[in-house]
């Protein structure tokens, strides 16, 4: 083979090799939600500190108190109405300070995320976990704390892993 037609075919290994151990190194990554506010509202909830659930095992932090807003990409609401989740659905929760006694919107505190990739995180239901905090593109979870997301969404497995029920209205 000459050099001329070695070139490209070492330059065309060499750029797959090195696109393998990017994909390779963020296997586990659950990316940030950029523009989760342009999806679908789906509901808010008011959690005091002294919520039952968030006091069993595996929850733990991002599990707390506040004013949760969920939000739902198009995939996810595809699947939040027939109940099979694509991939590429995102469900966002984000978590506000609950202000004393009036009940009004403080600081956000944290982004939560579930992104549906069945390869990617196959080990999880299909599902990824994220928590970022206000202010932050840094994942919180590592992969033993998505683990732990996952315990706890087990008991939706029949509803795709997911808490929310969307009602039309």
């Amino acid at each position: 083979m000459t050099r001329q037609r070695l070139l490209p075919i070492l330059l065309l290994t060499a750029g797959s090799l090195t696109q393998l151990s990017a994909i390779g190194a963020e296997e586990g990554t659950v990316p940030y939600p950029d523009g989760y506010r342009h999806g679908t509202f789906l509901h808010s909830s008011l959690v005091a500190s002294d919520f039952g659930p968030f006091k069993e095992r595996p929850c733990v932090k991002p599990c707390t108190a506040g004013i949760f807003h969920f939000y739902a990409n198009d995939k996810a609401m595809k699947g939040l109405r027939t109940g099979s989740y694509p991939d590429g659905a995102i469900i966002t929760e984000e978590l506000l300070e609950l202000m004393g006694d009036t009940g009004r919107e403080g600081e956000r505190h944290m982004v939560g995320v579930m992104v549906k990739n069945s390869r990617r995180y196959a080990a999880t239901g299909g599902w990824g976990y994220g928590t970022y905090d206000s202010g932050s593109r840094k994942n919180n979870l590592d992969v033993k704390a998505q683990d732990a997301c996952y315990q706890c969404h087990l008991r939706r497995k029949d509803h795709g892993f997911v808490f929310t029920d969307y009602v039309e209205r």
